[in-house]
């Protein structure tokens, strides 16, 4: 008797599933094979850049602007240019003192660090974004490998397979200060916000300055953007940021003992946007916790951090502690993102909140255009900031936890429900626009620290 013939539908089926199968373990064996140096990552020849000396003053940097990307099909590449400049002299006090020349120009290099991802994507210009800017700024041995498995679409696609989505991008450098020469030169620059603590004794030797920039979410990154902690570890950090943190930490301590760096002679210049800042709050409050045991990279007073755009990573309740009063956390009032995870929920952030002039803030007219005059010299785009929408924008954490008392909330299907009718209310578009670190380069460059609140919560 003749077999029966299978349904040719089911005989394609079996052909795509087995292709499907074959094509994951690939993915997956692909990625942990390069991941442990079995398998040699694809990248793009990196160009030798040496260091330059240090500028006086200001030079111009390039980097890939997400307002360009969504407004300028004219400009594939999404490539702008501003300003940026790192005097030596602001270095020369303690970085518990807020200092708007750092935060500004942080702002700048966060933008930078995360165009880097162009060059390792295997599309686009293929610039080196981050060696370029940061050896003209006269730093050295300039380190970006971290992005050569987490950029490509290959690269997403296996860390989804491979649930390695906690992970981070980020760049590290560094250059020689010479504090000696400025003593308490810093402290005119040093701005309200801030308390001095102290710092280094003028007539100092040479010390080190490492930069650490940390990429925000990129591919598959944004899974991680959920990991929240378990309800039943009330102080605890949010897990997918925490894990990021904990490879840049261990990836950082192999830098430094690279570059022979002593921790008493080393400060370190911590930044990211969005989840990089996330990250980079973690990071630098690792950095204080450290700072008086055997495992410290540098000193607290010399671990000089400022984040943007940064949400909540944590429910520490000890994340306003004085210790943490030098991690500057700047924020958008008219952005969801620093406002997410909620606040109601218990989350913060360590360190300093640093507010930019918000809708009801009394300087919010004056400061606005000139902050639209810096977003058009960078971008050549209008802001297209609207009052009204901005009002929604601003009062969007308490507005929700009203909704959404708890993160359990969100467990069901009318919690669900709620948390999209939220998102419905607001302007998406002006939101995406509040969030873009064109947005909060401009607002750097506008206005100085008199414009700015602080607010050191618990």
């Amino acid at each position: 008797m003749a077999r029966p013939r299978r349904p040719i539908a089911s005989v394609i089926n079996a052909s795509l599933t087995a292709l499907a199968l074959v094509g994951l373990f690939v993915v997956q064996a692909y990625f942990v094979g390069g991941a442990v140096g079995l398998l040699p990552a694809a990248h793009a020849e990196m160009p030798a850049f040496a260091a330059a000396d240090v500028p006086d003053g200001p030079i111009m940097v390039d980097y890939c602007s997400e307002a360009v990307a969504a407004r300028d099909p004219g400009n594939p590449s999404d490539r702008t240019s501003t300003s940026v400049e790192l005097d030596d002299a602001w270095f020369a006090g303690d970085s518990r003192r807020y200092h708007h020349g750092i935060a500004t120009n942080c702002a700048v290099l966060s933008a930078v660090c995360n165009a880097e991802s162009h060059f390792y994507s295997g599309s686009g210009d293929r610039i080196p974004y981050a060696e370029q800017a940061l050896s003209a700024l006269g730093f050295s041995q300039v380190r970006t490998d971290s992005y050569e498995l987490h950029s490509a679409v290959l690269d997403q696609l296996a860390a989804l397979v491979s649930g390695s989505h906690d992970v981070a991008a980020y760049t590290f450098a560094n250059r020689r200060l010479d504090t000696a020469r400025h003593g308490d030169a810093a402290a005119g620059d040093a701005a309200a916000g801030g308390s001095s603590l102290g710092g280094p004794e003028a007539g100092s030797a040479a010390e080190t300055l490492v930069f650490v920039g940390i990429r925000g979410s990129y591919g598959a990154e944004w899974v991680s953007n959920f990991n929240l902690p378990d309800a039943a570890s009330p102080d605890a950090d949010h897990r997918g940021f925490k894990t990021a943190e904990q490879e840049v930490a261990q990836a950082l301590e192999r830098y430094l003992d690279e570059i022979g760096a002593d921790p008493a002679r080393t400060r370190i210049l911590i930044t990211g946007h969005s989840r990089g800042g996330a990250i980079a709050n973690l990071l630098a409050a690792d950095l204080v916790d450290r700072a008086d045991g055997p495992q410290a990279l540098a000193a607290a007073d010399a671990v000089y951090a400022y984040t943007f755009a940064a949400p909540c990573p944590t429910k520490s309740a000890e994340r306003g502690d004085s210790a943490y009063a030098g991690i500057f956390n700047i924020v958008n009032p008219s952005d969801l993102v620093p406002q997410l995870p909620l606040p109601a929920w218990g989350y913060g952030r360590y360190g300093t909140t640093v507010e930019l002039p918000g809708y009801a803030s009394t300087r919010f007219a004056s400061s606005l255009a000139l902050m639209q005059q810096a977003y058009q010299a960078n971008t050549g785009l209008l802001d297209s900031y609207s009052p009204d929408a901005l009002e929604r924008l601003d009062s969007f954490d308490a507005q929700a936890a009203q909704s959404l008392p708890t993160v359990e909330s969100l467990l069901n299907p009318f919690g669900i429900f709620t948390a999209v009718r939220e998102l419905l209310e607001v302007d998406l578009g002006l939101a995406f626009t509040s969030h873009c670190p064109d947005t909060y380069i401009a607002w750097m460059q506008a206005v100085d620290a008199r414009a700015l609140t602080f607010t050191q919560r618990a």
